[in-house]
């Protein structure tokens, strides 16, 4: 995580990432399929992560910027209606820059944030009819992991926000 003058462009891209999560977690526990029509809270929310990745860029932060527009544009074009292999093409690039997080030891949520978004795009790729479809189980563990997702990002954005005042950097 890098600073920048005020704050850590992370922390608001981690909000907005908690922001997705509320309506996927929402949508997959307690209606009768996963949320498809995004209208234009997705791509927004996604356009709002990608400034933030310009400003990681910005502040020489390369992992930041790098991860941070992959989930932009995951989250922009989850709104505009992608088909199930390309969900699936964003959780392998989100499966490799975990590992990647991993590696450069960023702290530990932030990895955790990249896991269950890793399982959210798989799992929602995973749901097209002709793949396994949208089975009970696989929405529960969608949703369930949608709000680890929105925890683990609220806590993170949080904590880098207040710089580990009010909540620690894990």
């Amino acid at each position: 995580m890098v600073q920048t003058e005020h704050i850590d462009p992370t922390a608001l891209a981690l909000f907005a990432i908690a922001i997705v999560s509320v309506p996927l977690a929402l949508s997959n526990l307690w209606t009768d399929g996963p949320m498809t029509n995004f209208g234009l809270y997705f791509p927004f929310l996604g356009f709002i992560i990608l400034v933030c990745a310009l400003m990681a860029y910005l502040a020489n932060n390369p992992f930041g910027f790098v991860v941070l527009a992959i989930a932009g544009s995951g989250v922009f074009l989850a709104g505009t209606g992608l088909d199930s292999w390309t969900f699936i093409a964003f959780a392998i690039v989100f499966a490799i820059c975990l590992v990647w997080s991993i590696l450069m030891k960023t702290p530990k949520l932030l990895s955790a944030v990249l896991l269950t978004t890793t399982l959210v795009f798989l799992f929602f790729g995973l749901m097209d009819p002709e793949l396994l479809g949208a089975s009970d189980g696989l929405r529960i563990a969608t949703g369930v992991i949608a709000v680890f997702n929105f925890l683990e990002a609220c806590w993170l954005g949080t904590a880098l926000a207040t710089e580990g005042k009010l909540l620690p950097i894990i």
